[in-house]
């Protein structure tokens, strides 16, 4: 009997934004799964980042954010970054919907080869 084939984990990280009037974002974890360690300040960070350089600082709203686990954290807090950035972008010009964003991985280099 053949086994069903396996998933993979997803490695994409997706990121919804919703405006609120009230200063300051919040994040939270879309699902079941809690967010890796260090990935929240990320998107919160880059959320007002985004708000302010589009001349919407006075806004705040809701990062709801899926990340997967087991990947580096520089990785991870870079592709946080870029989907919680599009999401923004992409509710600020009126076309809110979920953005997903690859991690990119650089193999290490090593000196001696």
């Amino acid at each position: 009997m053949l086994r069903p084939p396996r998933r993979r984990a997803s490695r994409t990280v997706r990121a919804r934004f919703s405006v609120r009037e009230t200063p300051g974002v919040t994040v939270g974890a879309a699902g079941r799964a809690p967010l890796p360690y260090g990935v929240d300040g990320a998107a919160r960070t880059t959320a007002q980042r985004v708000l302010a350089e589009a001349g919407r600082g006075y806004l705040g709203g809701h990062v709801e954010l899926q990340a997967p686990r087991g990947l580096a954290p520089r990785a991870l807090r870079r592709a946080t970054g870029r989907a919680v950035a599009l999401a923004v972008a992409a509710t600020l010009h009126g076309t809110p919907r979920t953005l997903a964003t690859h991690p990119r991985v650089h193999p290490r280099v090593h000196p001696h080869h």
